[in-house]
């Protein structure tokens, strides 16, 4: 089995807990590894269902091979607590948004690179739930969607883990359906998200409560107010449609 050196901590959540790490005797050098961490005075049955959400983060995350989705290196998901060990980002998508603003040039570079990691997933038939800039890290120059512990397996005919009538997502990028019945949440669902994701680089805000779509090219303005309608049926429908309508737009 693959050994770590754990270095320091570098992040906690609801879902895990992330150490810095060095690994022993093999050439990935530094990286990041995620412990399940269990929600304070949750039941055994809750655990249990953070265990599930956690073994499906990792199994889908290492099924995804493209270079715009963080790999897993190396896992053990019968320790306990299971965990698994990714490279060591540089940064992330937030961290940019705490700095300067950037130009829309940069704002279409970036959204390339996570709209093809986005559109892999898709394929391969995972929603990822999740899509925030905090949730998108810079390795080596590319940007890379990480952090899959809330996705969605559209073929899966695993028990559901999500509850209705209960948000699953980030309440500044999360799809209204996400918080009626997430686990019925499509690939329009991550639609919602990238849009939002969008509109937080164009405006260099938080597009919450305001989407705060007046404050971006007044060009753009149907098409985000298509990618961020309330019925899903009224967005984008794929990646490639969401891709394309964008690029028409910002051909000058």
């Amino acid at each position: 089995m693959a050994r770590f050196k754990k270095l320091a901590a570098l992040d906690k959540g609801g879902q895990g807990v992330v150490w810095k790490a060095e690994a022993v005797g093999r050439s990935e050098g530094l990286v990041a590894l995620k412990y399940l961490a269990y929600e304070p005075g949750s039941s055994r049955e809750e655990r249990a269902k953070q265990k599930k959400r956690f073994l499906r983060e990792v199994d889908s995350q290492s099924g995804l091979s493209h270079e715009g989705i963080m790999p897993v290196l190396a896992c053990a998901t019968n320790a306990a607590p299971p965990w698994y060990a990714m490279p060591l980002a540089d940064g992330s998508l937030q961290k940019c948004l705490e700095g300067p603003p950037r130009p829309v040039s940069w704002v279409v570079s970036v959204m390339n690179e996570v709209l093809a990691a986005v559109e892999h997933a898709h394929e391969n038939g995972v929603v990822h739930r999740d899509l925030k800039p905090n949730n998108i890290l810079s390795l080596d120059g590319k940007w890379m969607v990480s952090d899959f512990g809330l996705c969605r397996r559209i073929d899966s005919k695993s028990a559901v883990i999500t509850e209705k009538n209960r948000l699953v997502g980030t309440v500044a990028y999360a799809a209204p359906e996400q918080y009626d019945d997430a686990h019925g949440a499509t690939f329009a669902a991550d639609i919602f998200s990238l849009t939002k994701i969008l509109i937080h680089l164009l405006t260099w805000q938080l597009p919450y409560p305001y989407a705060r779509i007046e404050e971006t090219p007044e060009k753009l303005h149907g098409f985000l107010c298509r990618g961020i309608a309330e019925y899903p049926e009224h967005r984008p429908q794929t990646v490639a449609e969401f891709r394309a309508g964008l690029a028409a737009l910002l051909t000058d």
